[in-house]
């Protein structure tokens, strides 16, 4: 890239995603007479269960992280793991996808793995996140089409792909490929059936209980029963996904709750909708906050330690 062009982009990040934040909080101010009906409908039972189905969907998505990890050789235990993603994970409140993957790196360095290793493995752990996303995401698409279907055939369409993409082999020849741009070494090893496997199925749990927790909220206002449910699930994986790729507003900002007023437009009003969304993002908020409050406390001797020189990789 170009000096010139690279200056531009700096600059042009941080401005878009203000105007993204900016128009997610007029849409709330233009319709928040709906938006404050659908908080006031969300009973504390309801948003406390909403909270838990978040934590354990945190802990999922973990230990998807610490099998890919794992099966680039360099396994860790739950708590370390956990130490490492879950702090790791509050840089994805700033504009781009890299800055959680940075501070992982870093503090895996602490428990003697590789930078290069945590990087292909928080790479391969979002392009599975995706990939997982757009599959659970195909159960919301009945009730997406039915809002808009000017993109539903389009996220089908990709599905597939997205799925060959995720095939271990596969996925092995694109962060190489990745790898070789850089100009960095190789995977040591080839990812493997098990690994990614594993991975895979703790991202569908993080999704099941991801879609719970919206669902638990939006069940006040509308979206009830099998078909609210499905709604939220779909729609959810789909609004996380997006987010992930709309790398220049903050963990998605106005991109996620767009496509979750989409899914529950059948059932509600938008403003409502767009109401269950916000105290939704609210919920992340707080519980990403508390888990990397309680991970970093738990590891300040971690935090103070020097890194330790990572043991080489072997082919």
């Amino acid at each position: 890239m170009r000096p010139s062009l690279s200056r531009l982009v700096k600059v042009l990040r941080p401005v878009l995603a203000v105007l993204v934040v900016a128009a997610l909080v007029y849409a709330i101010v233009t319709q928040w007479a709906e938006v404050r009906v659908a908080i006031r409908a969300i009973p504390v039972s309801g948003l406390a269960l909403s909270t838990v189905a978040v934590l354990v969907g945190s802990v999922t998505a973990m230990l998807s992280w610490r099998a890919l990890l794992a099966d680039e050789g360099h396994p860790l235990r739950v708590v370390d793991a956990g130490r490492i993603f879950l702090v790791g994970q509050l840089g994805k409140y700033l504009p781009g996808s890299v800055w959680s993957v940075v501070v992982q790196m870093e503090l895996a360095t602490r428990s003697g793995v590789p930078r290069a290793r945590t990087f292909t493995a928080s790479l391969c752990w979002i392009g599975l996140t995706i990939s997982s996303a757009l599959t659970v995401g195909v159960i919301g698409l009945p009730a997406l089409a039915a809002a808009d279907s000017s993109y539903t055939w389009f996220l089908l369409a990709l599905v597939p792909v997205a799925l060959a993409c995720s095939l271990p082999w596969v996925l092995t020849r694109l962060v190489n490929l990745l790898l070789r741009a850089l100009r960095r070494a190789p995977l040591p090893r080839a990812l493997s059936w098990r690994g990614v496997g594993e991975a895979f199925g703790w991202l569908l749990a993080t999704w099941l209980c991801y879609g719970v927790s919206l669902w638990l909220l939006a069940d006040a206002v509308g979206a009830t029963g099998w078909d609210g449910f499905l709604r939220c699930l779909g729609g959810f994986a789909l609004a996380m996904g997006a987010g992930l790729v709309i790398v220049v507003a903050p963990s998605g900002a106005g991109v996620r709750e767009a496509i979750i007023v989409s899914a529950l437009a059948g059932v509600m009003a938008s403003g409502e909708a767009l109401g269950i969304a916000v105290v939704s993002r609210m919920v992340f908020i707080v519980t990403d906050i508390a888990l990397a409050g309680g991970a970093a406390l738990s590891a300040w001797r971690l935090l103070r330690r020097r890194p330790t020189e990572p043991a080489p990789d072997l082919h």
